[in-house]
């Protein structure tokens, strides 16, 4: 599959993925003859998508989800904590100690943290059904320059997920998963680019 031009499709990625979804259906519900050479006999092969993996920007390309703004993690979603450094004019993620054990010493700790306990639960992550549901009336607009009117009541979600027209990709329990390997050079570019003072690869302001 080829994306042309350089700059990033955004949404529009479900535009250049129609193709491979249109094989993925017929892959699930008809198949490929396949031959066996051990049986000496040919078979229906089907085949399924169990997740995609990407980075973090792809994450949102591909889920629909926006991982920008003030609720930009997919897994803790609606339940994100997050606060917006004026100085810096960044958003920070904090809340992590709610993955921790409720017994963790982390949790009841005041100093080392915000000057509060925390003993929340850990965020569940939003199943396929829930997602569906939160976009029964979403309408998905394509083309770069079209703009749509956003409700409050869409949250961070930028579109539905062409993913969705698999009848199975519902049901899976992950559906997207991160590359870790592409995440950490992309840090460590940032961090040598920051420190080095590199020309377009600085985060400094």
């Amino acid at each position: 599959m080829i994306i042309p031009g350089p700059s990033s499709p955004g949404k529009d990625i479900d535009v250049y993925l129609q193709p491979l979804i249109a094989e993925l259906k017929e892959l699930w519900e008809t198949g490929m003859e396949t031959y066996d050479a051990d049986s000496n006999q040919t078979f229906q092969l089907r085949a399924a998508l169990l997740w995609t993996i990407s980075d973090f920007p792809a994450y949102a390309m591909l889920s629909g989800w926006s991982t920008k703004g003030r609720k930009a993690c997919p897994t803790c979603n609606h339940g994100t904590c997050s606060q917006y450094l004026k100085h810096s004019r960044k958003m920070c993620y904090m809340g992590h100690r709610a993955f921790l054990p409720p017994d963790h010493p982390f949790r009841r700790d005041k100093k080392s943290f915000d000057g509060k306990e925390d003993h929340r639960s850990a965020p569940t992550p939003l199943s396929g059904t829930e997602v569906l549901e939160e976009l029964r009336e979403f309408n998905n607009v394509f083309g770069k320059g079209q703009k749509r009117k956003r409700r409050d009541s869409e949250g961070p979600w930028k579109k539905r997920s062409i993913f969705f027209e698999l009848p199975y990709w519902e049901h899976n329990k992950l559906r997207h998963n991160l590359d870790v390997m592409h995440i950490e050079k992309n840090i460590c570019d940032s961090l040598l680019g920051t420190l080095l003072d590199v020309t377009g690869k600085s985060k400094t302001m």
